[in-house]
């Protein structure tokens, strides 16, 4: 009996706990300047310690947890249809067996906790167009292409330090524990330069499932509750570069996803390193290109033919890399779950939103040119 009650008082304070940051959660939505202070300060804080943490296992907690847990919840499915077949033939439950509910509803709960005081307020802080000071709403037909002659002029200046193949695409130069580094002190120094962005982290973590991971269409995941960044490294190298500073992005308060993608891209461009810059360049040009293509293909193409032929080689490795999960199943799941939640989290076109980052490389560009 007294178990019992030292459980059902748990889940009490647990509970109130959750509800304290429900509230929270609804003064994010309701007031972006508390927002943005709880972004920048407590959740900062907390996002801060448990990288610190998590940062020297050799592994990604985050991917072991969910795992764990995933099997857990089959466990209880099992364990529950076979208590129903219990009761429906009137014979004794077994003892102990709420605890083993009990502990997954706890553990729900502390990670929702979690989720209200690392990401939650960085989804209704300031934008990033706002500290920026870019001007998205009145990008002009003339400021993309502008943006696609600043990208290809980057991939021209870093190409010629580039490591190719034999079929002419780049290769990352270093072991990937190095590039992690770089992409570090990268996001570090743009941190410094930038107050809204945090200028303090540590590395991304590389799933061990990466192949699997594949099928998913995820490149890289945030485990805000373990703090950790963590990439599929099982994609081309550009891609995981420039997934490392994209993933980096949210691990420092960033949580839309096309501001994330276009901070990876102006952090690897302003850190000084041609591999680096040549992935954050590289990284938005494909959608640059789409977009520039439907206003005027002729000049898009003209653009192009100036650039080095490294850049259209590695889309077009990607996209034969790609071919065998396009169409995957598991994709269309995952897309829709994250679609919904980024729709739940005031991004209304859900993952469509991530093409809105042309507006922001646009007047990124427009701003440098003034």
């Amino acid at each position: 009996m007294k178990r019992l009650i030292k459980g059902h008082l748990c889940l009490f304070a647990f509970s109130l706990f959750s509800l304290l940051c429900l509230i929270l959660l609804i003064l994010f939505r309701a007031l972006p300047p508390f927002a943005e202070w709880f972004a920048t300060v407590p959740a900062c804080g907390v996002r801060y310690l448990l990288s610190a943490l998590t940062s020297p296992l050799p592994f990604s907690l985050f991917e072991i947890s969910v795992g764990a847990f995933v099997l857990y919840c089959l466990y209880l499915v099992v364990l529950g249809i076979a208590l129903l077949i219990k009761k429906i033939k009137k014979s004794p439950l077994p003892k102990g067996v709420g605890k083993r509910f009990l502990a997954a509803a706890l553990t729900l709960l502390t990670v929702f906790d979690l989720y209200v005081f690392t990401l939650a307020p960085c989804y209704f802080r300031h934008s990033t167009a706002y500290h920026m000071e870019l001007d998205t709403q009145g990008v002009a037909e003339e400021e993309v292409f502008l943006a696609l002659e600043a990208l290809c002029n980057l991939v021209n200046e870093a190409a010629p330090h580039l490591k190719l193949n034999e079929a002419g695409e780049s290769l990352r130069p270093e072991a990937l524990r190095t590039v992690k580094e770089k992409v570090v002190a990268a996001a570090n120094a743009f941190g410094d330069r930038n107050g809204f962005y945090q200028s303090r982290g540590f590395a991304a973590k590389s799933f061990l499932i990466s192949p699997l991971m594949t099928y998913t269409h995820l490149s890289g995941v945030y485990g805000f509750f373990t703090g950790e960044a963590n990439v599929n490294t099982n994609y081309p190298h550009f891609i995981v570069t420039a997934t490392l500073a994209h993933e980096t992005a949210h691990a420092r308060g960033i949580a839309p996803e096309n501001e994330c993608n276009f901070l990876a891209s102006v952090i690897l461009m302003e850190s000084g390193d041609p591999y680096l810059a040549y992935c954050g360049a590289v990284f938005l040009a494909d959608d640059v290109i789409t977009t520039c293509r439907k206003l005027d293909k002729e000049r898009t193409n003209a653009i192009l033919s100036e650039t080095h032929p490294v850049m259209l080689r590695d889309f077009a490795a990607y996209s034969r890399f790609f071919d065998p999960y396009r169409d995957h199943t598991a994709a269309k799941v995952a897309d829709t779950t994250n679609s919904a939640y980024l729709k739940a989290m005031g991004q209304k076109e859900g993952t469509v939103s991530y093409s809105r980052v042309i507006r922001l490389i646009s007047a990124y560009f427009q701003k440098e040119a003034s």
